[in-house]
């Protein structure tokens, strides 16, 4: 057979290996996504910064669980099992359209690392420490995502109202413009993100908690609770990617400030 039959034969069999390969490395890519999806950043929000960055139906294509709210801070946002809710300031549940836009939010594709079969936490804090525990065995510099069910004897969460502009800082808002509910005997789920110390700049160090009852008519971010028994599911989280607001707000925008105070007295 002639020379360059064969070397072009071979170079055509190589690129076949290659393509597939790389086929291959795309499907594992997509069937092991373990990032963490961020729409901008906590401190800006803190700042005001409720425009819109990205709508309901793109944040979707990044996480099937996470926590975040709506342009103008327009009620709390639990995403659960791929939906994305809003908790309203009047107390309600909604299934929120793919055109609502979002100022801030974090979800990831869920995928169990882990479990614990029986949680029992008397409230709030009791729980964060035993999270705390439980993560000290994956490694606390990891992101998590910890979807908790259960039942809970009592339990407080809020939602805010939506704001219109000139927007004032959130601890403003908070002050003024939350609504706080109690319920007793629920059923329904935690979402529960945690981010490292070295990433306070970005997100907030530590737990932040979002509830759906399983009703679908009750939830919010959770200020506490009495009497949880249930169980989790851990996802262990190694990647990070974040969107920005374009706006000149936002590029102009002084982070100089340590928002940890601000940012703990609105938790």
């Amino acid at each position: 057979m002639n020379k360059k039959i064969v070397f072009a034969l071979v170079i055509m069999g190589l690129l076949a290996i290659s393509a597939a390969n790389a086929q291959n490395s795309l499907i594992l890519n997509n069937n092991n996504d373990d990032s963490m999806y961020q729409v901008s950043l906590l401190q800006a929000f803190m700042h005001g910064e409720y425009d819109g960055v990205v709508k309901v139906g793109d944040l979707k294509k990044h996480g099937d669980i996470g926590l975040g709210t709506f342009e103008g801070v327009n009620g709390e946002m639990i995403v659960l099992d791929g939906v994305v809710y809003q908790a309203a300031a009047d107390g309600s549940i909604n299934v929120m359209k793919d055109d609502e836009k979002i100022p801030f939010a974090t979800v990831t594709k869920f995928d169990e690392d882990g479990n614990i079969t029986n949680i029992t936490a008397s409230n709030f804090d009791d729980l964060t420490g035993q999270l705390n525990k439980t993560i000290e065995e994956y490694g606390t510099n990891n992101m998590y995502v910890i979807k908790i069910k259960g039942d809970f004897s009592n339990i407080t969460v809020r939602s805010v109202e939506k704001q219109e502009k000139p927007y004032k800082e959130f601890t403003d808002v908070a002050a003024v413009d939350q609504k706080v509910f109690n319920h007793t005997d629920q059923t329904g789920t935690l979402v529960a993100v945690y981010f490292p110390e070295y990433m306070n700049e970005l997100n907030m160090h530590g737990w932040h908690l979002h509830f759906l009852s399983d009703d679908k008519t009750k939830g919010g971010h959770v200020l506490g609770f009495d009497g949880l028994k249930g169980s989790a599911q851990i996802d262990e989280i190694h990647e990070f990617n974040m969107i920005l607001p374009t706006d000149d707000t936002f590029k102009t925008m002084n982070f100089t400030e340590d928002m940890s105070n601000k940012i703990s007295s609105v938790e």
